[in-house]
């Protein structure tokens, strides 16, 4: 049974799907939180139902993978923008 969290995230995904008629089946959020003395520490939520496997797979091909190698299968329907990441500096680049 899926957390009050799962839940709401999965809400929350899906009611940004990047095409018509698709089920969301899986994820993993890795989230970033600072404590009021500075000090910071990550957070991995994963689907009900995703398995550890397919978390570790979805987060090895969102870091390595080239986006969009194939623009009808990665990311259709959401600007390419959303997420680039520079391979010498690894950080995350918004539009």
């Amino acid at each position: 049974m899926a957390s009050s969290e799962q839940e709401h995230l999965h809400r929350a995904i899906d009611a940004v799907s990047p095409a018509v008629d698709l089920s969301l089946v899986g994820y993993v959020v890795v989230a970033e939180w600072q404590e009021p003395d500075g000090q910071k520490l990550l957070t991995r939520l994963v689907g009900e139902g995703t398995s550890g496997w397919a978390a570790r797979g979805y987060l090895h091909e969102g870091l390595f993978g080239l986006w969009p190698a194939d623009e009808g299968h990665h990311n259709p329907g959401h600007p390419g923008s959303w997420m680039q990441l520079d391979p010498d500096t690894t950080e995350a680049q918004g539009s």
